[in-house]
């Protein structure tokens, strides 16, 4: 027995030896197949309605020039703003230099001679305006953004030059353009001779800017019809957006979605990481994401607001008419991104209970912190009528005698709908917003001859 004991073991230990060979091969020749994991994605919505950037960044009116203190307007549901939309495309823009001017010359600018005034409804990053119009030359980049666009005739030269104004800045640049005089006098001004007259009203900026060695003020102003116009009162049924629908648009896996509800009725749908608080009474809510940014990177302000729009394309989408109001900078140094609403060429204007009027976000380094919107959306048409809305005069004639303001102090003043909620409806009404210096908006019931009319104190 001890004789093969071990002649066995020398077998054995053989035999592992060449069966470890063996496996060795096959890990060699047989590598698991690894799957590479992708970062996460959020998954999209179910496609509503998805916008392109300048679908969203449109001006807010035209105003037409005619000298001796004669100005028309037209809205985006007129048929001169679109010819002018139009034709922007091909105005070419070159030779840009800063620019400024006296008070007596922007009083000839304003008052005396022919021009166009595209308007736009906040300050617009210049390279959006560059995707507006066609840029020949480079321009000054001390100016971040422009919220007009004036174009006027310069009789002595006969040449139509460019101003792009920054009222927030207080910089100006000027710059040469392709429009010949012709076409500014024949077609452009043709066009909007029979648009509503307007009174310019010129609000003058209490300080200078420093920014340009011995720069003036640039001169801001806004526009009240001189007679009175028709405006829509409408009413639509709305929908509310369902949970299911939330959770499917904002987190990554549904299954690890839990509710949490607050001792105040606040419900919180969270995965651990990102989250959606729905506040009840506002038919609202709230998206909120931790900032988790991969690389340092500096963004211009067109691709934060690109950002943004490419998040709302893949998060329940446009599910309204919305175009781009402001960014501005938070306290924190955030960028907030605002878009409002509108109906027809008027913004939607809501009070505290239900804000169904703006999506607001607030971006980190181009990703998304927050979100903000209303659980609500127009539905269907039920019905309107027809407005005869006060003047300017009227307006400002009511607001002295009731009182209200000095007129003195107001900045600007404009139409909008305000939502006003009934059971299962919601009617626009049309109201004028004015605006004042350093005190909370007024909100004017915008019907005419109503003997003095309803004011909202609403902020």
């Amino acid at each position: 027995m001890r004789r093969w004991l071990e002649p066995t073991k020398t077998v054995l230990l053989n035999v592992l030896v060449l069966l470890s060979f063996c496996l060795t091969g096959l890990l060699w020749s047989n590598q698991p197949k690894f799957q590479f994991i992708e970062p996460a994605q959020y998954t999209e919505s179910k496609p509503v309605q998805e916008k392109q950037l300048m679908q969203l960044v449109t001006p807010e009116s035209v105003v037409f020039h005619y000298g001796e203190d004669r100005h028309t307007k037209a809205v985006a549901t007129d048929g001169p703003y679109s010819m002018i939309v139009r034709e922007m495309s091909k105005w070419i823009f070159l030779d840009f230099t800063p620019y400024m001017f006296s008070n007596d010359n922007w009083g000839e600018i304003a008052r005396e001679k022919m021009g166009i005034e595209v308007r736009f409804r906040s300050t617009i990053p210049l390279s959006i305006v560059g995707r507006l119009v066609t840029f020949r030359d480079e321009y000054d980049s001390q100016i971040k953004g422009v919220d007009r666009l004036w174009l006027y005739y310069e009789k002595d030269e006969d040449l139509v030059y460019a101003l792009f104004l920054s009222s927030e800045e207080g910089k100006m640049m000027r710059a040469r353009t392709s429009i010949s005089p012709k076409d500014l006098r024949d077609s452009y001004l043709a066009t909007g001779n029979q648009m509503p007259e307007q009174i310019m009203k010129i609000v003058k900026p209490e300080r200078t800017y420093s920014s340009l060695e011995g720069a003036l003020p640039v001169w801001n102003m806004y526009y009240l019809p001189k007679n009175q116009v028709r405006m829509q009162q409408f009413r639509y049924s709305y929908e509310t957006i369902s949970d299911e629908r939330l959770i499917e648009a904002y987190f990554l896996d549904p299954s690890l979605v839990r509710q949490i509800m607050e001792r105040d009725k606040t419900v919180i749908f969270t995965d651990g990481s990102r989250s959606v608080q729905l506040r009840s009474e506002q038919q609202a809510f709230t998206f909120t994401d931790p900032a988790y940014q991969q690389r340092a990177q500096e963004l211009s302000d067109e691709e934060k607001v690109q950002g943004a729009v490419t998040f709302i394309n893949k998060h329940l989408g446009w599910l309204d008419e919305y175009h781009f109001e402001r960014m501005k900078k938070s306290y924190n140094e955030k960028d907030l991104i605002t878009f409002r609403q509108y109906v027809g060429s008027y913004p939607l204007i809501s009070n505290s209970v239900k804000p169904i009027d703006t999506i607001q976000i607030t971006s980190e380094a181009g990703q998304v912190v927050t979100l903000s919107r209303s659980l609500l959306n127009l539905d269907k048409y039920i019905s309107n009528k027809e407005w005869k809305v006060m003047s300017g005069p009227e307006l400002y004639q009511m607001i002295r005698d009731r009182k209200l303001a000095d007129t003195d102090q107001i900045t600007n003043a404009y139409l909008a709908y305000q939502t006003i909620f009934g059971e299962g409806y919601v009617d626009l009404m049309p109201v004028w917003v004015v605006e004042m210096a350093n005190q909370a908006n007024l909100y004017i019931s915008a019907e005419a001859n109503q003997g003095g009319g309803k004011v909202h104190g609403l902020e």
